[in-house]
Parts: structure tokens; C-alpha cells; sequence
């Protein structure tokens, strides 16, 4: 057996020996985790092929890799396009996220507009288990979550890290809103640095919103769906009165009595503090929100690719005990010798089949000719369509920039992004303002 350092001995032989928990104390302390993601490489490597597309991503994170050093952090590890470092000093590493962000704009200046590439930046400040070459435990957790929330250019951080750093009034900060934390009991305020004057403050374009800030408007925000015809132009537009409309075969405001796709009544959507929902009442046939954003990923979620329909399946104990050791996911897949999570492909029936497909990496690629898998057949999926990793204990879902889109069916009910795409029965509906 391989020499193993005293933090993965101490890990391992937890599992049996609960005292030695209290071991990992030693190792634990206050940090600021930053996550980094690279938008835009996806078309750059489809554009130009692997080895430029490489380059790029190398060249881009080297820069990057650079920064953090400049401003005492340390770069942890790469995963795929993503970085994922850490800083004593909270002030600090957000001037990096600064900096970062404004040397993007030197990065992509001798380049064509078509081929820049920016980053999103998420930071968390929090308790976690430290070694010479990883850190572990829920600092990293909801640093990946955070990253997961900004959207391109953007800086977002914790609620933990906002105290840190808002009374030394060196930074323009604004209030994103309260996100759910997968695991965590309750929600979380989340923040926004604005780090470029000549851009307004954004809203997150997570499809795991919970209310808008605490401050809202008593005007409700006017929405409206658009009707997309076959052939993907704009049909019918229709608005949200009084911040509701529903959907159906023969029941609601908006009826296509000619869809056997559809129940009587399918869909209602609605507006709660500036955030429209959507609800699913079809009472089983299902109704699906096209990404748009980075989606974090629970057990049982059902994923469409293409004409390929996915459930997502993790090992809950699993996942907890990762969770009490400061162990990472891929840790525990090679303990337990199997993959933690998987994607189980549905039959047209909504039945799981034998096919099954274990997310065995830090990250797993899916597309009709290029990926992990592939499904060469399916003329709806793209080349490279929709990628799955995994930071901390949580599993991410992001679209590839496909041309068809990567759709999560709703649970009861979902909050859904301004321009994403719902599909309620054999219709599709568009979300604008």
C-alpha cells in the first residue's frame, strides 16, 4: 500500500474509530475559499479544436494563477476550466476577484469579440480542514455553491465573507438574495462586488433563488411568455395578469386544446417578490425549465438531453459521511470502489432502464459525438451538449451552449430565469420582460 499523509490516515480510519474524529481538529481553521470558471471555452475548443482550446484555458488560468499569488493565496487545484484557491486575508482575496475580472479584459483585448472568454468568480469565508496540498469540509462546499450562483464577470460571495470585508469600505457591494444551500438548514444572503462602475448590478440567473433581497419593489415586475413556434421563432406573446397565468389542454388562461401532451390544466405561473414560479399541476406528465444558469443538482432530479432523459441518483449516506470526515467525493468513490452518483437513462415511459452512467470524474462530459458519453444517434443532442462535476458534496449541471438546451423537469414548484425556456406539454414557452 502506498505511503499516505496523516490527513487521509486520519479520514480512513475514522470510518472505524469515531474518537479520532476529534483528530481532525487540529487541522481545522477560519479560510477563504475562491472557486473560478472559465465561460466561453466550450465554443473556443469547438472552434479552434483540443490542443488551441487547451492553450487557452492554460494561458487564461496561468494569468489567473498568477493574481492569486500576487495578493498571498494559493491555488489549490484545477478542475477542468475552474481554479479553486484559497487566502488568509478575506480583503485580499477580493481584490484578487478584482483583479481577475480586469485582467479578462487585457486576456481577451487582441482577440476577436466571438472568441473572449470570461469568468465567474464565487468566495466563501468559513471553517475548514487545511493541509499542505487540499482543503476539505463545508467552507469548500459553499464556495462551489456560491461560484455556482454568479453569472459571467461577475464576483460573488458569502454572507460570511460580506462581514469580513463590508465594514472595511473598500468595495462596492450589493445584495443579490437568499439562495438555498443543498445540506444547509435554512438560506443564505449572497452578495454581489461590483467591480466594474460602467455595469449595473445584476441579478443571479440561478434556477435556486429563494426570494428576492429584502428590499423589493410592491409593483409587481411585468413578465410575459412567448409562444415559440417549431420552427423557433417568436409566436403569440402573452402576459402575466396580476402576476399569474396558467397553462393547459382545456382548463387556464392559455389553452392548446389540440396538444395531447398536455393535462387540462399543466402549468401555473406566478410572481412572489419579484421572482416568477412555475408549477407543476399536470399531475404526472411533467413540465421542464431549460437551463440558462448553472444548476446544483438532488437526488431524483430528472435531466433531458436531446431526445435522452436522465434521473439523478447519489448515495445520501454516502454523501453525509464525506461530509462529517472532511473527505472529498472522489476520495470516497475509491474507498468504496463505485461511483457515489450516477445518471440513470428513463424509458419513454418515465421508467428507469438497465442503462446507467456513474459520474466516476470531477467532471463528465455528455454530447452526440464528443464526451464521456456519447449518443451518436440522437440528431438533437449536440457535439459537445451539457457537462456534470462535482465541487465539495454537491454535483453541478451546466448546458455546453447546445443548440437544443438541457432541460430539469420542476418539482412542484421552481423559480424560473428571465429567457429560459419552459416546455409544458408539447409546447414551449419563453420567459421575457
Amino acid at each position: 500500500m502506498p505511503p499516505q499523509d496523516s490527513v487521509t490516515q486520519i479520514i480512513q480510519s475514522s470510518r472505524e474509530q469515531a474518537d479520532l474524529l476529534a483528530q481532525l481538529e487540529k487541522f481545522r481553521r477560519t479560510i477563504t475559499v475562491m472557486f473560478t470558471d472559465i465561460k466561453g471555452s466550450t465554443a473556443y475548443f469547438e472552434k479552434y479544436g483540443d490542443v488551441a482550446g487547451m492553450m487557452m484555458v492554460h494561458q487564461c488560468n496561468d494569468a489567473l494563477r498568477q493574481i492569486v499569488e500576487r495578493h498571498t493565496g494559493r491555488v489549490v487545484k484545477t478542475i477542468g476550466d475552474a481554479i479553486m484557491a484559497t487566502f488568509e486575508d478575506g480583503k485580499e482575496s477580493v481584490q484578487a476577484a478584482i483583479e481577475m475580472q480586469k485582467q479578462l479584459i487585457v486576456f481577451n483585448a487582441p482577440r476577436p469579440e466571438q472568441d473572449h472568454v470570461f469568468i465567474r468568480i464565487g468566495l466563501n469565508y468559513g471553517n475548514g480542514i487545511v493541509k499542505s496540498n487540499d482543503v476539505f469540509g463545508d467552507v469548500v462546499n459553499v464556495a462551489s455553491r456560491v461560484e455556482s450562483v454568479a453569472l459571467p464577470e461577475q464576483i460573488v460571495i458569502s454572507d460570511t465573507l460580506n462581514q469580513q470585508v463590508a465594514p472595511l469600505g473598500a468595495f462596492k457591494i450589493s445584495h443579490l438574495g437568499r439562495f438555498a444551500l443543498k445540506g444547509k438548514e435554512g438560506d443564505r444572503d449572497l452578495f454581489e462586488v461590483v467591480w466594474n462602475e460602467a455595469a449595473s448590478s445584476r441579478p443571479a440567473a440561478a434556477h435556486t433563488v429563494v426570494l428576492g433581497g429584502a428590499k423589493f419593489s410592491v409593483v409587481l415586475p411585468k413578465f410575459k411568455l412567448q409562444h415559440i413556434k417549431k420552427d423557433g421563432s417568436v409566436g403569440s406573446e402573452h402576459e402575466l395578469k396580476d402576476g399569474k397565468l396558467s397553462v393547459g389542454r382545456t382548463e387556464g388562461d392559455l389553452k392548446f386544446v389540440s396538444d395531447p401532451q398536455l393535462a387540462p390544466l399543466h402549468a401555473r405561473f406566478s410572481v412572489d417578490r419579484g421572482q416568477l414560479f412555475v408549477e407543476d399541476v399536470s399531475q404526472g406528465k411533467g413540465v421542464y425549465v431549460r437551463l440558462i444558469a448553472t444548476y446544483m443538482l438532488q437526488g431524483g432530479d430528472v435531466v433531458m438531453m436531446g431526445r435522452q432523459t436522465f434521473r439523478f441518483n447519489e448515495k445520501a449516506e454516502a454523501l453525509a459521511q464525506a461530509a462529517a470526515t472532511g473527505t472529498t467525493i472522489m476520495n470516497m468513490q475509491a474507498t468504496l470502489k463505485e461511483s457515489i452518483a450516477e445518471f440513470a437513462a428513463l424509458n419513454p415511459q418515465g421508467q428507469v432502464s438497465d442503462s446507467r452512467f456513474p459520474l466516476f470524474d470531477q467532471e463528465i462530459t455528455w454530447g452526440r459525438n464528443k464526451g464521456t458519453y456519447t449518443f451518436p444517434e440522437d440528431g438533437f443532442m449536440s457535439g459537445a451538449h451539457a457537462k456534470v462535476y462535482h465541487r465539495g458534496e454537491n454535483f453541478f449541471l451546466e448546458d455546453s451552449g447546445s443548440r437544443n438546451g438541457t432541460f430539469v423537469k420542476v418539482r412542484d414548484k421552481a423559480p424560473v430565469p428571465v429567457g429560459a425556456t419552459v416546455v409544458v406539454g408539447g409546447q414551449l414557452l419563453k420567459v421575457a420582460q
